[in-house]
């Protein structure tokens, strides 16, 4: 399968993904709300068999012999009737409450194993595109200068067209190089507050959701906490920050990561050799100061800057899309990141 097939292919399981998405939040309400119908129903049906159980006991004996008269009787009757279908309707109520908040589970069980497909889905073929790019990379890196630019610039063609200065918009189904994410969601730093982050750390497989440390400031705190902190004091989207924990060390699909992973956590101040400052290794600082740097990136676009990747230039769109490959200057990284975003968040640039 060519590479641009490769990508639309990937585009699809993320545009599923995202209804998959959807669906399960909608089921997750749904339920939630039936949850509450069905304790309040079996609430009115507790209280009563409470009212039965205590009321003194009339047969239907009693009910004719204490009648004064046929009216009384044919009364009394009527109301042991209404009494009876009363009691009758809140037993059916009760059972089809239950049987609706049953058909809610498994939907949503049946739609959270359809999600859990789709990730492992993404994930796969994630892998193989930045095993193909890679590939493509360290053949251009065999050839000569002039070679390698023509090389590069062949493999963008395969995956990218023409956007013209473009700045957003939906993706065609090809890695757009020039622009990887909107301005708007890079610089989206209040859009998930620290409980949403932990929230979202819940649904995924790795450690970070029971990580806590010491943070930037010296004080302990959790993952979430760090991130939440970071993106704010950064304005940088918490989204971005947690697709680059993923791009740089698998952090959100890890269970036990090595220290050294934590250390490295965002690829602050590590260049290829892999030696990181002191001051930034760990994860607190590597969130804060990874933070730092995507913000710092991205205050020296401007309109027509560009950065030699690769051996060609690509001229970002917005300051998002410059900082990431002043971040990690290969196609390879970049367009990683960009899968993983969609992975995990949807379409980058919508």
């Amino acid at each position: 399968m060519e590479l641009d097939a490769k990508v639309a292919e990937f585009i699809s399981i993320g545009r599923e993904l995202d209804r998959t998405r959807g669906e399960v939040s909608e089921l997750a309400i749904k339920l939630a709300a039936g949850e509450l119908k069905l304790t309040a129903a079996r609430s009115t049906l507790t209280s009563r068999a409470v009212e039965i159980y205590r009321a003194p006991r009339i047969g239907i004996v009693e009910v004719f012999i204490g009648t004064s008269s046929l009216q009384d009787l044919f009364a009394r009757i009527r109301y042991l009737a209404i009494i009876s279908e009363h009691d009758a309707r809140l037993m059916r109520d009760y059972r089809l409450t239950l049987s609706e908040n049953l058909f809610l589970q498994q939907s949503l069980a049946d739609q959270e194993a359809n999600l859990t497909k789709l990730q492992d889905q993404a994930d796969e073929q994630r892998k193989q595109i930045e095993r193909d790019v890679a590939a493509r990379e360290a053949q251009a890196k065999t050839l000569g200068s002039d070679a390698a630019r023509l090389a590069a610039a062949a493999a963008a063609a395969a995956v990218v067209p023409t956007v013209g200065g473009t700045v957003g918009g939906t993706p065609t189904g090809k890695f757009v190089p020039e622009t990887v994410i909107s301005q708007t969601n890079f610089r989206a730093a209040t859009s998930m507050s620290a409980a949403d982050v932990q929230a979202f750390l819940q649904t995924q497989p790795g450690a970070l959701k029971s990580y806590v440390g010491v943070g930037h400031s010296g004080v302990q705190q959790t993952a979430a906490e760090m991130i939440a902190e970071a993106s704010v004091n950064f304005n940088v989207s918490p989204k971005v920050i947690l697709a680059t924990l993923q791009k740089e060390q698998s952090l959100l699909s890890t269970k036990n990561p090595s220290q050294s992973q934590y250390n490295g956590a965002m690829g602050a101040g590590m260049p290829d050799s892999g030696s990181i400052a002191g001051e930034m290794q760990g994860f607190g600082n590597q969130v804060w100061w990874g933070a730092q740097k995507q913000n710092k990136n991205a205050l020296d676009w401007h309109q027509g800057a560009f950065e030699p990747v690769d051996g060609t230039n690509i001229y970002p769109t917005n300051e998002g899309t410059f900082a990431q490959y002043r971040y990690t200057p290969h196609t390879s990284g970049v367009m990683s990141f960009w899968m993983i975003y969609w992975r995990y968040f949807g379409d980058p640039l919508s």
